[in-house]
């Protein structure tokens, strides 16, 4: 009997120990690396297990070294993580409770918005995921001083503060940078509908010139990337949403996250029939981000993209014929078929592989360098041609940044190639039949930046940077006139920029910049839709002046930003569209545009025993005062005229809820003023009048499994709608309606595996 009481009390005394032998500690770092204290830590029971001390650092004891734990804050996205055996590092990432403390990346700075002297607006993957995941469009039409088109699914246009007269389709004059690594090529042009949405989960768009780090453009850049995970898992994300008009988006992606890597590697097919005839869309993407630690000090990070993606363009309407009808397609007209007929669409296939390789030497001295190539086979038959083009490009980015506690330097260069095989051809029903011209051009440019920032005691901040730009452009004509060449030179620019910042208080700081712009005109514009190598187009050069507040009120529930600007722009480029749907471009004197940009964003719930856990109210307001002067067609002076394709005034405004019940709900509206559709004024596009409401339901199915259910619904209120009109059209075709309602519903599942 005594024996076995010993053994019964040995036996208890061991299980004890190993119930209480599995010792879980870890650490909790904010996104920009700082430790974070006061995280709870929860099983999935609620049942709260540890807090963060000061140093982000927590420690208990459990049973079992598997385990699933939730990592809490306010202000701060929950994070779920399976832990086995040994806790890792967890990276939470702010909500836009606290976006004041948001880092941003913009001029390399790595500091937060509030304490950045720019107009930098950010779209995060949760602004993305509010209207699903099927176009970026939405989103980014909520940021002030933004404004993105679609004429037809697929077919995008992208404007910051006016610039979208220089886009036809397309991209131009505006730089654009994923993860780093350029994605415009050395053409000017970027193909963004190259990109799924989903692929992407954070978007900086910094409002203003910024030459003097990023090179030519006289709007803004933008900033691109897809986060990596800093947690080890190994997860399966599946998705698939349709709606109306035949819309369907389908995908999945794998993650893998080690001690030593994280990589994604995902695909994405999407289709529509589109709400007009000659409106379809198809687009399938692969693609693969990976970031590998080589040592305590290297990385090597990875984006590689292959896309395939046609969309068929219906062509632009009269009035008359938009109001018969909406939903047809370009008909005939005199001499020139219609759209249907010449099966008028792009065929787009593009190979892009990026890398680049971050060292830190020490504190104080570190190094990006970014190398990428591409290819792209574009085909585009049209009402009156059939072009096939083939283009290839190379460039180079790196940047060398020296930072102690009160200065940073930061110098560098970029240089891109691009080389461009053409050929023009009759279009016979989709066909191409006979070669009109053929012609093989060359693009190079390069530049070279400094810059300085001054931060004393942290109430007042000094940026200036200068770079050196060069452009050059060279055309081979090998049919048609065979053998001869044109080349085209820039005259080298210095771009500079000037900005200081004044810290108020805790809450409120001021900024002011002044900047000047460089756009050389892109190889299409140059090109045009002709025989000809337009040599007389100049670049735009533009000077811009702007101020703004920031300030993050009621404990940082509350996010409020105002700027105002005056932008001049000398040889400004615009574009026009002749009888046969082909585009051609000039230079029109100068322009003058002022503007006012507002946005807010008030938190007034967020916390976790509550049934509304997370309500957020925001509201955007855009006001453009742009107006041509000394620009004279002939004997006609347009001065004083409304610039073509800018929206003097956009309001958009919303409210997010998430439940405890796991319930969810997006409202949203965007109101978008009347536009000028062509220079002299005469016509304009009618006002807009968007609604938009998401509901969804996520939550865990088990403890390894994650689902989210949406459904949504989109709402014109002025018809027929537009989202895309085309400019200065010959004989009024400037009208692409598009559907007056749309309905979409979708589920997500992730897998922890």
């Amino acid at each position: 009997m005594k024996h076995t009481v010993f053994i019964l009390l040995l036996a208890f005394c061991f299980y004890g120990n190993c119930a209480a032998q599995h010792n879980i500690t870890g650490q909790v770092i904010t996104e920009n690396g700082k430790p974070l204290p006061g995280v709870s830590i929860a099983t999935d029971d609620n049942v709260t297990r540890a807090l963060t001390d000061s140093a982000g650092n927590y420690s208990f004891e459990n049973n079992s070294a598997f385990i699933y734990l939730n990592y809490s804050y306010t202000g701060f996205l929950t994070a779920r993580i399976l832990v086995r055996g040994t806790a890792p590092v967890v990276r939470m990432y702010r909500s836009d409770g606290l976006l004041s403390e948001t880092v941003v990346r913009s001029f390399e700075s790595n500091r937060s918005i509030k304490n950045t002297p720019a107009a930098v607006s950010i779209i995060s993957k949760a602004d993305m995921q509010r209207y699903g995941s099927n176009s970026l469009l939405p989103a980014v039409n909520n940021i002030p001083g933004v404004k993105m088109d679609e004429r037809s699914p697929g077919s995008y246009r992208l404007g910051i503060r006016g610039n979208i007269l220089r886009s036809t389709f397309g991209v131009r004059n505006i730089k654009i940078y994923w993860n780093g690594i350029p994605l415009t090529d050395a053409n000017g042009t970027t193909y963004l509908n190259q990109l799924d949405a989903s692929i992407i989960d954070r978007i900086e768009i910094l409002k203003g010139p910024a030459g003097s780090m990023y090179g030519s453009g006289t709007t803004g850049v933008v900033l691109m990337s897809s986060e990596f995970h800093t947690v080890k898992e190994k997860s399966m994300n599946l998705r698939i949403s349709g709606g109306s008009y035949g819309a369907l988006s389908a995908g999945g992606s794998f993650t893998s996250t080690g001690k030593r890597y994280t990589a994604r590697l995902s695909y994405v097919h999407q289709q529509s029939d589109g709400y007009r005839q000659q409106s379809r869309m198809r687009r399938d993407g692969i693609n693969f981000t990976g970031r590998l630690f080589l040592n305590s000090k290297q990385q090597l990070l990875t984006n590689i993209l292959y896309s395939d993606l046609f969309y068929q363009t219906p062509g632009g309407l009269t009035l008359a014929e938009q109001e018969k009808n909406s939903r047809q397609a370009r008909p005939a007209a005199g001499a020139f078929p219609g759209a249907v007929v010449q099966q008028a669409a792009i065929y787009l296939k593009t190979l892009y592989a990026g890398f680049s390789h971050e060292t830190n030497f020490n504190k104080k001295w570190s190094n990006t360098t970014a190398l990428y190539i591409s290819n792209t086979d574009f085909r585009n038959p049209t009402i009156r041609n059939f072009e096939k083009k083939k283009e290839q490009g190379i460039g180079l980015r790196s940047v060398t940044q020296y930072k102690d506690e009160i200065f940073t330097g930061i110098f560098g260069g970029e240089y891109q190639y691009g080389n461009t095989r053409s050929g023009v051809y009759k279009n016979v029903a989709g066909v191409a039949d006979s070669l009109r011209f053929r012609d093989g051009i060359n693009a190079r440019q390069f530049n070279v930046f400094l810059q300085g920032t001054l931060n004393i005691a942290d109430i007042f901040m000094l940026n200036a940077g200068v770079s050196y730009n060069n452009f050059h452009y060279d055309l081979v004509k090998t049919v048609s006139t065979p053998g001869k060449r044109q080349d085209r030179n820039f005259k080298p620019g210095l771009v500079p920029r000037v900005a200081i910042l004044k810290t108020v208080n805790k809450t409120i700081n001021f900024y002011a910049a002044v900047s000047r712009g460089f756009s050389p005109p892109t190889i299409e514009e140059v090109r045009g839709g002709n025989d000809l190598f337009n040599t007389a187009l100049n670049a735009e050069t533009g000077l811009n002046y702007e101020a703004g507040v920031k300030a993050s009120l009621f404990k940082s529930k509350l996010w409020f930003e105002a700027t105002v600007y005056l932008f001049y722009l000398k040889n400004t480029i615009v574009s026009r569209r002749d009888s046969a749907g082909g585009d051609y471009f000039i230079n029109a004197g100068k322009t003058k545009q002022t503007g006012t940009e507002l946005s807010i964003n008030y938190l007034p719930v967020n916390r976790d025993d509550h049934f509304f856990r997370r309500i957020k109210v925001w509201a955007a307001y855009t006001n453009i005062r742009a107006r041509f002067s000394d620009y004279q067609q002939g004997t006609v002076k347009y001065d004083g005229n409304k610039i073509t394709g800018t929206a003097p005034v956009v309001v958009s405004g919303g409210c997010d809820v998430n439940t405890g019940v796991k319930f969810y709900a997006n409202l949203s509206y965007n109101y978008t003023a009347a536009i000028p559709l062509n220079d002299a004024n005469t016509f304009f596009g009618r006002p807009g009048n968007l609604a938009f409401a998401k509901l969804g339901y996520k939550r865990n199915l088990q403890k390894n499994i994650t689902a989210d259910l949406f459904v949504s619904y989109e709402r014109s209120f002025n018809n027929p709608y537009s989202a895309g009109f085309d400019l200065n059209a010959v004989a009024g075709r400037y009208y692409n309606p598009s559907s007056p309602q749309n309905i979409y519903a979708g589920v997500q599942v992730k897998f922890i595996l």
